[in-house]
């Protein structure tokens, strides 16, 4: 294989995506008028098996359409993202006013206008335990073992997260709760006493019963999670939120309360009820559905779910999002705040997949090469400029 230089092969990148500059399109144009093998090389790029095969470092680049809408300066309707290798970091940005899309794979070169002073590691395993009587456990500071969440009854720490004595009913009338409590930038798994499977997000606090009762099971949540809960015919599992209850008829979904625009829940398997105080709306697997607190309004659409509960495999999964929206989950995971000096900048949207657990410069780096958006860090506050 003839080997072109680094700079070649990104000008040919930016091309077949539509976002080179006048300079350097200029630039590749006199290159390809040098030689035939110039020429020969450049169409052959457009090729995307050739170009994914030969220059992995640039993952799977969709370069026909690409090369479509550079032509045609349109905004095509984009394929699922979540079939694509996510071995690598990439990203893909799509100015609204201009409607281009770029993919942006982790290199090891870092962009020249990103400025990062500190090292921001990305979030750990780490939770507060509150138990019935007000005492608090700092969960990543113990080591595996047993822990006393109420008299007599016990929950095992272990390198699955916190495991509760299963199929244990209480007898009492009133139930005893225990608050999980994630941080910025931690996460956490839980296994509730009826086997039920939590994981825990950023920033999200879980109330729970250390057994639930013989008639339902019913927890608390402000935050994110993911749910797998065991089915249980003679007691049904809910789950309370600000103003919304979803009632669960054992199944897989996420919910999130950090959304702007309100709670939003996303069913993977099974069957969950949407219930406000005069309605409820049953989802369907595969089902995304957001409940407007002010309007008291539910809007329920299909999705592709994986999207929406990549975090929980360690991924990022933004499709058409906002930078601000972004930068908000960003905050949560890194424990970072965000100050923006231009606000224009804020509705620039992207797409792509992210690892969720790397150092976030590497996401900064890719978001400053594919708009020019600048980032500088003082202390862990991230300074976004244009």
């Amino acid at each position: 294989m003839e080997i072109f230089n680094e700079k070649i092969v990104r000008m040919i990148r930016l091309y077949l995506s539509g976002v080179i500059s006048e300079e350097e399109r200029q630039e590749l144009e006199r290159w390809v008028e040098e030689s035939e093998g110039n020429r020969r090389f450049f169409e052959e790029m457009k090729e995307e098996g050739r170009f994914a095969e030969e220059f992995p470092e640039f993952c799977r680049i969709d370069m026909e359409k690409g090369w479509r809408r550079f032509e045609q300066q349109v905004q095509p309707k984009r394929r699922s993202l979540w079939r694509r290798a996510l071995r690598y970091a990439a990203v893909i940005a799509v100015p609204v006013a201009v409607g281009l899309s770029v993919w942006l794979l982790n290199r090891e070169e870092k962009a020249e206008n990103t400025l990062i002073s500190k090292v921001i590691e990305p979030g750990q395993v780490k939770a507060m335990l509150v138990l019935p009587g007000g005492a608090t456990l700092a969960l990543q500071d113990m080591k595996q073992g047993e822990i006393e969440v109420d008299k007599g009854l016990k929950a095992r720490q272990t390198n699955k997260g916190l495991v509760y004595d299963n199929d244990v009913v209480s007898r009492e009338e009133k139930l005893k709760y225990n608050t999980l409590k994630t941080p910025r930038g931690g996460e956490f798994r839980l296994t509730l006493s009826d086997g039920t499977s939590v994981i825990l997000n950023s920033a999200t606090n879980l109330r729970y019963p250390v057994t639930f009762g013989k008639q339902e099971r019913k927890v608390y949540l402000d935050g994110e999670a993911y749910f797998e809960v065991q089915k249980d015919s003679t007691r049904p599992f809910y789950v309370e939120m600000d103003g919304m209850q979803i009632k669960v008829y054992g199944t897989s979904f996420n919910v999130n309360t950090h959304k702007e625009g309100g709670i939003q829940t996303v069913l993977v398997e099974g069957r969950v009820g949407i219930k406000l105080p005069n309605y409820e709306h049953i989802l369907s697997p595969g089902s995304w559905a957001r409940f407007n607190r002010e309007r008291g309004e539910i809007e329920v659409r299909s999705v592709d779910v994986q999207q929406y509960v990549a975090w929980t495999k360690g991924i990022f999964a933004f499709e058409e999002e906002s930078l601000e929206q972004i930068m908000n989950t960003l905050s949560l995971w890194y424990d970072v705040d965000v100050f923006y000096e231009t606000d224009s900048v804020k509705q620039l949207h992207f797409s792509g997949h992210l690892g969720r657990y790397k150092e976030i410069r590497d996401i900064l780096d890719a978001i400053t090469e594919a708009t020019g958006v600048k980032f500088s860090i003082k202390e862990r506050i991230i300074i976004v400029t244009k």
